[in-house]
């Protein structure tokens, strides 16, 4: 549909052959155009989930799945940790979320508690709603780095202005508020049976032995060293972006891993977790190029500058994000398509570009609750099938939607 749309815009100014062959161009170009940032998003994926395998951390999660003594608490417990999780890194959320999904569930079939697992592998999914507002938060970062795609047309935006915001703060704050408290009512009016469900086993990976004149100390060394040149800087959090994120995540998992040996092989399960950004995210890259170099990006640009206002603008940024994120399930390749749309028209009209890109943030991870591509390893993991979460995820969906449209009038 790109390449007809683009051939089709272009006729009015060549003929048909050469349009075409224009058309060809624009795509072989685009689709090269964001490999640093297909790398980025893939190292955010895959370093989050090397330290989601991390052995520790499996014993520290069967350790909180043994401290419920009931349906609720359960639920709570995986709930918050899923969200908390989740706004520290998506990848990191996703896994974390089903593993205590499943160890909460074999505990209670242990105890012989009655349970609900698809409540339970709904619950461990909130992590992939709330993410985009937190700390691995594709959009936010890729604007604040000095080098992102749209920085010739918006310039830099710091996360002063979208993730460290006051506002996002409230309305993130309040989604989890949300969440919690839908959480409460689904326990109240599910139901709950001594159920077994096997998922797929999950084989954490332990750390190495430290070598302390080896490989791991001299990586700590150059650790410690970088951070505090980071730290003496001022103006920390307007360097703050996804390069920064990502060395966070791979500083974390060095340290935690001690060795290389141990940490490539969590690496390579994260990377098999990300191939399907590999083959992707080139694909938008390319239709980014066809709608960007003929024209049509410019043209959706202006329909909405004529058919929206500065007070409604921040809605249909947020619903549109939602929409296009069930057709494209990636919140930085739907970014990439997007991104220079919702911010061309953002400062036509004069409006704070950050915020902006807060209200695509927020739709593209609420609508999430509806895509199943993502649930995808939380599904193999628990060995819940799609059917039995998805009516919990649909109630999700309708209370944070209503919430974060309410928020684009009230704060926006």
């Amino acid at each position: 549909m790109a390449f007809l749309a683009a051939i089709f815009n272009q006729s009015g100014a060549m003929e048909i052959p050469k349009a075409i062959g224009k058309t060809i161009e624009l795509w072989f170009d685009g689709f090269f155009s964001l490999l640093g940032f297909t790398l980025q998003m893939m190292m955010i994926l895959t370093l989050g989930y090397s330290l989601a395998l991390f052995e520790p951390v499996n014993r520290f999660l069967v350790r909180l799945a043994s401290k419920p003594s009931n349906f609720m608490q359960g639920l709570l417990l995986v709930a918050l940790v899923t969200m908390v999780a989740g706004l520290f890194n998506w990848g990191f959320g996703l896994i974390i979320g089903a593993i205590l999904a499943k160890t909460v569930q074999k505990t209670f079939q242990n105890k012989g508690i009655p349970s609900n697992p698809g409540l339970l592998a709904a619950a461990g999914y909130l992590g992939m709603a709330i993410w985009h507002g937190g700390l691995s938060a594709s959009a936010p970062l890729a604007v604040a780095d000095q080098n992102h795609f749209l920085v010739q047309t918006t310039g830099v935006i710091s996360v002063e202005e979208t993730l460290f915001s006051g506002k996002n703060f409230v309305i993130s704050g309040g989604l989890f508020l949300v969440f919690v408290l839908t959480t409460l009512l689904l326990n109240k009016i599910s139901s709950k049976q001594d159920e077994k469900v096997e998922g797929v086993p999950f084989h954490p990976i332990s750390p190495g032995k430290e070598d302390r004149y080896g490989y791991y100390a001299g990586i700590f060394l150059i650790l410690v060293l970088v951070g505090i040149t980071f730290l003496s800087e001022k103006g920390i959090i307007q360097k703050f972006s996804l390069n920064w994120v990502i060395f966070l995540l791979l500083g974390l998992t060095l340290f935690f891993y001690k060795s290389s040996e141990r940490m490539i092989v969590s690496v390579g399960h994260g990377l098999k977790a990300s191939s399907e950004i590999f083959l992707q995210f080139p694909f938008y890259a390319g239709i980014l190029g066809l709608l960007g170099g003929s024209g049509i990006i410019r043209l959706i640009s202006e329909y909405l500058i004529n058919n929206t206002s500065e007070s409604t603008f921040p809605a249909v940024a947020f619903i549109s994000a939602a929409g296009v994120n069930l057709l494209i399930p990636s919140g930085g390749g739907q970014w990439a398509i997007q991104g220079e749309v919702l911010l061309l028209t953002a400062k036509d009209l004069g409006m704070n570009l950050g915020e902006i890109v807060l209200a695509f943030a927020y739709g593209d991870q609420i609508s999430n609750l509806l895509q199943p591509f993502w649930a995808l390893p939380l599904l193999s993991i628990t060995g819940v099938p799609i059917r039995k979460i998805f009516p919990y995820t649909f109630v999700y969906f309708l209370a944070g939607f209503g919430y974060l449209f309410l928020m684009m009038f009230v704060l926006f």
